[in-house]
């Protein structure tokens, strides 16, 4: 299944205005009236992933969401296996700066982890060979997540998102 069959672009989300708009410095909140969103930037290294792990555990136990942590761990993984392996880095807020980002955003019961990386390749779903150990992440991100899906970004780059309620 390509992600274009997913919910790709979903209209009047409130977070997309957060996603394409961004913060000015990163590691820091951007509350609004009704939402809270927090980016990471991270080198793409297989480190990364267990960094994200543990940010949006706690991020999610400070904002009282912990029900969701095992599903949302396995998602974030995912998402940042895919673009540590497949997306490569993208242009960050300081010249010469590169990295992949991690979001994670709130509004009332509904919270959204997105993954920002430099890759213009699409992730695709497919069907995972018997006895080979890649293929089967976006399964898992649809098993888990209510919805996700894929923003291309203007300038390269794309971000996956998935969505928790």
């Amino acid at each position: 299944m390509e992600c274009a069959e997913a919910v790709a672009e979903p209209t009047g989300a409130w977070w997309l205005k957060v996603l394409t708009h961004g913060s000015r410095r990163w590691n820091t909140p951007v509350c609004g009236d009704r939402h809270d969103a927090v980016t990471w930037s991270f080198e793409p290294r297989a480190r990364a992933v267990g960094a994200a792990r543990e940010i949006s555990g706690a991020l999610l136990l400070e904002w009282g969401m912990e029900h969701l942590s095992e599903d949302v761990s396995v998602v974030v993984s995912e998402l940042v296996t895919n673009a540590v392996r497949h997306g490569g880095p993208v242009a960050l807020t300081r010249p010469g700066e590169s990295g992949i980002q991690l979001s994670l955003m709130r509004s009332g019961r509904e919270f959204i982890c997105a993954v920002r990386d430099g890759g213009d390749h699409l992730p695709r779903r497919r069907e995972a060979e018997v006895g080979m150990e890649g293929g089967r992440g976006l399964a898992l991100v649809s098993a888990f997540a209510q919805e996700w899906g894929v923003i291309p970004t203007p300038s390269g780059g794309k971000f996956v998102w998935a969505q928790f309620v």
